[in-house]
């Protein structure tokens, strides 16, 4: 089977396992290695999260003597600062950024980047973007192959999606044994609501975030005993991501969504996931006989947005509604994307971007980016 042409079946399996290593991380070389065979090319996975304690940078496939060596490499990688701030799974390359001629005039290129037998267009794609935190993910495509079809392109970007949202989960539960009861209890920890439910949405296990939410009854509730919502429809979608991590359902996928709260009041973000079948025979003692599917992780934005704005204003000397445009700007998709979230004219955006250039002394959009990423 040509790279880029795993049939239905088999993209659910890998994806599955990708879950499956995001709570045990020694299975991610043998992932790496499927999604290596998957796309056609040399994956080269890392993550830099010195808040969490976690740091990996894999490639079963890479010689390991000239992985570790890239790491000697990164002040005078050209690479590096160039897909600062891309949205975790936008997928670029480097003729997005710079021609093939300028990368190949580097000394990168010719000391690390051609003896290692690369063609110049891998695909590349952030992992996550959080302050500095950083995660990346690049498949290395040998130089003595045609290049990435649209058929390859199209199955990594699919895979990218799958990993971010497994690389969000081992960084919150990273650490964490949660194999029994003690250690279940150790996710109390988390500043995340953490829920495991079965596939009729009824929970076998909430840990204390996850109680106060819904003790506030702002989002997140539950409902005749099964996990719900505080708007109607917003349940209704809800109980449709768990149930699609059902151990019955051949395509488990679960998702993520955003629970409306009250107005003036930052939505929930929810991640659904479907949890791996050999952790369940391990967790369910612990559920009163009960068979979990979905792990539901529950994050409230405001206290990390408040920090953040407050930390702006102090620095930069900006006002709130810079401080919160600023760090929407992050998010990606420019100025007037920014507007509409945030629901201002474009004028206004451009006003606050031309105040927040002069009181920051940035120039450009990607600068700025680049500088709320740093702090």
């Amino acid at each position: 089977m040509r790279a880029g042409e795993l049939s239905d079946d088999a993209v659910l399996d890998l994806v599955g396992a990708i879950y499956d290593a995001a709570l045990e991380q020694d299975r991610w070389s043998s992932v790496l290695e499927r999604v290596d065979d998957a796309v056609g090319g040399r994956v080269l996975f890392g993550i830099y999260d010195p808040a969490n304690g976690l740091s990996s940078l894999l490639s079963p496939r890479i010689d390991p003597a000239r992985v570790q060596d890239l790491l000697g490499w990164a002040p005078r990688n050209p690479l590096l600062p160039l897909g600062v701030g891309r949205t975790p799974g936008e997928i670029f390359t480097i003729g997005d950024f710079i021609s093939r001629a300028q990368f190949t005039s580097s000394d990168f290129y010719n000391e690390w980047w051609q003896p290692a037998g690369f063609d110049t267009e891998p695909l590349t794609t952030n992992l996550l973007v959080d302050h500095n935190a950083t995660g990346i993910l690049t498949s290395h495509r040998p130089s003595n192959l045609e290049p990435y079809d649209a058929k390859a392109r199209r199955l990594f970007a699919t895979l990218a999606q799958h990993l971010v949202r497994a690389v969000a989960i081992q960084r919150r539960t990273h650490q964490l044994d949660i194999t029994g009861r003690a250690a279940l209890a150790g996710l109390d920890g988390l500043d995340q609501g953490f829920v495991l439910a079965d596939a009729q949405g009824r929970p076998v296990f909430i840990n204390r975030r996850a109680r106060e939410l819904m003790e506030t009854g702002h989002g997140v509730v539950v409902e005749d005993g099964v996990l719900s919502a505080l708007n109607t429809e917003d349940g209704h979608q809800l109980r449709a991501l768990i149930s699609s991590c059902s151990l019955d359902n051949p395509d488990r996928i679960g998702g993520e969504m955003s629970l409306q709260r009250p107005p003036g009041r930052m939505p929930l973000r929810v991640q659904v996931t479907p949890v791996g079948s050999e952790w369940i025979e391990k967790a369910v003692p612990l559920a009163s006989g009960w068979r979990s599917s979905a792990m539901v992780l529950i994050t409230d934005p405001e206290p990390a947005a408040k920090t953040q704005g407050e930390t702006l204003r102090e620095r930069y000397g900006l006002t709130r509604a810079e401080a919160a445009f600023a760090l929407e700007i992050v998010k990606g998709g420019g100025r007037r994307a920014t507007a509409e979230r945030l629901g201002i004219t474009d004028g206004t955006a451009r006003s606050h971007l031309s105040k927040i250039f002069d009181k920051t002394g940035v120039t450009r959009q990607a600068e700025l980016v680049r500088l709320m990423l740093q702090k």
